[in-house]
């Protein structure tokens, strides 16, 4: 059986506290800073220094428009000589601002969620501790960009937080990228749609396995050649 969505609504609470593998208590917090424009609809989650050509967007599509973005974060007790610490658990691509009902696994074309194996997932590879969105009509400027990497390391390098998030924007201003770090560092993460009690789709939300229902057993991503492949776990990522 794929892997399950799990609770978010009841894990990302915010005020929700959590317990972290070292012992630590992490509570939930909301940060809402930015909003990323879809040209065209097509949502592409991804690591953004790996952004190409070839990337295709999921088969859920919505609406063109600009959408806020929420970082669910898990913000960490100082205890001892550790300090707070702010970890992103989630990033969250608010399409509708209706509640959230049920929940699918974002595809790509070709990609069948029934052929994966137990406690599998269809996610993105991660090997900059960077994860982002862009709409795909946006990916072509990108990669003609000889600055883009550049802008991104700016980016990263920019604000005061634990964490790194912001956007990139055209020559008008409007955010066509956004990037965020992503949770414990490197790994392979899932992409969940919530959809309304309409069917409409509510949110993209990508997952970095920083807080999950289910400790006893460790989820596992299908990459492109259908090999399965257990994402580490984060230092810090909670036990039951």
């Amino acid at each position: 059986m794929p892997l399950p969505a799990p609770d978010f609504e009841r894990i990302f609470v915010p005020g929700a506290r959590h317990t972290l593998s070292g012992g630590n208590v992490a509570t939930i917090r909301l940060w809402q800073e930015c909003s990323l424009w879809l040209p065209s609809g097509r949502v592409v989650a991804g690591e953004p220094f790996a952004f190409g050509a070839d990337d295709s967007a999921f088969v859920q599509r919505v609406p063109p428009g600009r959408y806020p973005l929420v970082l669910v974060l898990a913000v960490s007790d100082a205890r001892g000589y550790l300090r707070a610490h702010e970890m992103i658990a989630a990033a969250r691509l608010v399409i509708r601002d209706k509640p959230v009902v049920s929940w699918e696994m974002a595809v790509h074309e070709g990609q069948d969620v029934s052929e994966l194996g137990d406690d599998e997932f269809f996610g993105y590879p991660v090997d900059g501790g960077t994860g982002g969105f862009v709409d795909a009509a946006n990916i072509a400027p990108l990669c003609g960009d000889d600055d883009y990497h550049d802008r991104l390391m700016t980016v990263l390098e920019t604000g005061e937080t634990d964490f790194a998030a912001g956007t990139l924007t055209d020559d008008e201003g409007r955010p066509f990228l956004a990037m965020f770090s992503s949770g414990g560092g490197d790994g392979y993460y899932p992409t969940w749609v919530g959809r309304t009690a309409d069917g409409e789709v509510a949110c993209f939300l990508t997952d970095f396995l920083v807080l999950k229902d289910d400790e006893d057993e460790e989820p596992h991503s299908v990459d492109g050649g259908g090999v399965s492949v257990t994402p580490p776990r984060p230092a810090d990522a909670p036990v039951a």
